[in-house]
Formats: structure tokens, C-alpha cells, sequence
């Protein structure tokens, strides 16, 4: 144990040392106060404490509107655009010198004199990169949970699904970044190229959802054409190749996503499914089926697992390359 906090204390130096830990967790704040500054009067919606208004109906403090939009924000904007997007962009640069720096010369000698094996050392080193998340996120739910009580009226312990589930996301991430870290020695080429395969996983999220939309509804997401029975049936040949490697690869955005089913209204409902069903009664939501499938077609444990499973190879492959390299 004294080994495993001696490391995670230097991890945490390193990190503390960076400009970019001190700027990340400012704006992650910021967000937060920024969404404590959204409320909720009889005319509707006020944004910056009151500076703004949106006169709507819909939005009158008490109801379920209000509600629903206010934890819609979290979890499409705050959660979604932020902490999924940017926030984990800023946290992969912050951490990827864990593994250069330390491999670098004299670095490894004085964490490698105390009596810890090489691969207990390789996850205390991964474990430091995850606090940096858990800390951020944590402060950040915090804020949300009391901005919640104070807009809404109600105590949503659900938000704090948010820690584990952005830590999941960016610990995908960061078990690619280790591995390249560790192969290049380079922190500006382990970044890029994680970068690059995150990317990759969003092209297969992408390929995958217009191949399943082609082949088991017979429409063109892009087009929103029906196909011909012919048409089709190719399309169905297609998608078996493209579920492939969204099968293998992690499911970043899919997991993230899982918040929509995770945080629940008052009522018990979940935020997803009450917002489609909203949007539907407003005429703004084409098929309410096709939405409602995209939601919940793929489970938790199907998603999370077949990522987790690929982040364990990784780790494995990462772990045994730090275990043989010369310090």
C-alpha cells in the first residue's frame, strides 16, 4: 500500500505541475457554474442568473418540462459535448508524459529501488491517470447535484452515474495511450494516434448505425429513402462486415450515452426515453420506434464489456512491454 500511494503521489505531482491540469479543472468549474446559472420562473427559462429569459410555457418553474430540460442539458450538452469531448481531449494531454517521462532516464530508477514489481508499477501509473478523472468529474457532479436540488426542487442522486461512466470513457482511451506511450517513448505521437483511433471508433459507431438502419429498416439514414427489398437484403450482407469491428473496437460515445437510460426524472422515468417521448408529442421527433431502438438496442453489459475486454488486451500488451523494457 505505501508503494501504491508513493507512485500515485508522484503521478500527482506530474500532473499538479501542468498547466493544462489547473486550466481543465477551471473550465470543468465553469461549466458547472454556467449550468448553476440556468433557472427556472413562471415565464420560463433564465440563463446567467436571471440576465436572460426564454418566455416558454413548457419551461415554468414546477414542471416537467423544466425538469426534463434542465437534466437533458447535463447529459446532451454538459455531459455530452464537455466532459465526453473537450474535458477528455484536455485530460489525455494532461496525462500522456505519465509513462515517456517516468520511462525516460533516471525517472524509472528511483520508483524501480522500492520493493515494487513492474506490473504492480504499471497500473499504480494508470490508477494515477484515472484519479485525475475521478477528481474532475466528481467536483463537477457535486455542483450538478446541488444545482439540481436548488433549480428543480429535488435531490437526483442519478447524476453521479456520471463519474463511473467518464471514467470508463476516458480509461478506454487511455490504455491506447499508455501502450503507444510506451512503444514511442513520444508524448506528442502517443496523443495524435490516440486521437486517430478515437476517431476510428467514431467512424465505426457510425458505419455501424447507417449499415443496421439500411438493413433491418429498410431506410437510408442519409437519404431517409425507403430501399427496395433488393436493396435491402445486399444491405443486410453489408452489415455483418461493418457490426465487425464496432463489435471489437471500445464504445466511447455509446457509453457515454448510457446516461440517457441512467439518470431518471422524478417520476422514476428515464431522461431519454421521457425526452423522446416529449419531442414526439411536439411533432418534432420523426419515428418514435427508430428513435426509442437506438437507444436501448444494445445493452450495458454488451456495450461496456466488449470495451472493457479490448482495454484489457491492451493493458496486457502495454503491461508486458513496460515489464521488459530497459530503464
Amino acid at each position: 500500500m505505501r508503494a501504491f500511494l508513493t507512485v500515485l503521489g508522484d503521478s500527482i505531482r506530474l500532473l499538479r505541475a501542468r498547466a493544462l491540469f489547473w486550466i481543465s479543472l477551471g473550465i470543468s468549474l465553469l461549466a458547472a457554474l454556467l449550468y448553476l446559472s440556468i433557472g427556472f420562473d413562471e415565464k420560463g427559462m433564465t440563463v446567467l442568473f436571471g440576465a436572460f429569459q426564454i418566455e416558454d410555457a413548457f419551461l415554468v418553474k414546477g414542471s416537467k418540462g423544466a425538469e426534463m430540460v434542465y437534466l437533458a442539458l447535463f447529459s446532451k450538452v454538459i455531459i455530452g459535448m464537455w466532459l465526453a469531448w473537450i474535458a477528455t481531449v484536455i485530460a489525455l494531454i494532461s496525462c500522456s508524459p505519465i509513462f515517456p517521462e517516468f520511462l525516460s532516464e533516471g525517472s524509472a530508477g528511483v520508483a524501480l529501488s522500492k520493493p515494487v514489481s513492474r506490473p504492480l508499477l504499471f497500473f499504480y501509473k494508470f490508477a494515477g491517470a484515472m484519479l485525475f478523472v475521478a477528481v474532475q468529474t466528481s467536483l463537477f457532479a457535486v455542483i450538478v447535484f446541488v444545482a439540481i436540488r436548488w433549480r428543480i426542487g429535488i435531490w437526483n442522486p442519478t447524476v453521479f452515474w456520471s463519474v463511473p461512466v467518464m471514467i470508463l470513457v476516458f480509461s478506454y482511451l487511455y490504455a491506447v495511450l499508455a501502450w503507444l506511450g510506451i512503444k514511442t517513448r513520444s508524448v506528442m505521437a502517443s496523443v495524435l494516434l490516440t486521437l486517430l483511433f478515437w476517431v476510428m471508433c467514431f467512424a465505426a459507431l457510425i458505419s455501424e448505425q447507417l449499415g443496421y438502419a439500411a438493413a433491418h429498416r429498410g431506410r437510408s439514414t442519409l437519404t431517409g429513402m425507403e430501399l427496395k427489398e433488393e436493396e435491402q437484403s445486399e444491405w443486410q450482407s453489408i452489415y455483418r462486415w461493418l457490426s465487425v469491428p464496432h463489435a471489437v473496437l471500445p464504445k466511447p460515445g455509446e457509453t457515454s450515452a448510457l446516461l440517457e437510460r441512467w439518470i431518471v426524472l422524478g417520476d422514476g422515468r428515464a431522461l431519454g426515453g421521457s425526452t423522446i417521448d416529449a419531442m414526439n408529442d411536439s411533432g418534432k421527433w420523426g419515428n418514435l420506434d427508430d428513435a426509442k431502438d437506438d437507444l436501448t438496442r444494445h445493452s450495458p453489459a454488451w456495450i461496456i464489456g466488449t470495451s472493457l475486454l479490448f482495454e484489457a488486451v491492451v493493458l496486457a500488451l502495454a503491461c508486458r512491454m513496460f515489464s521488459r523494457r530497459d530503464f
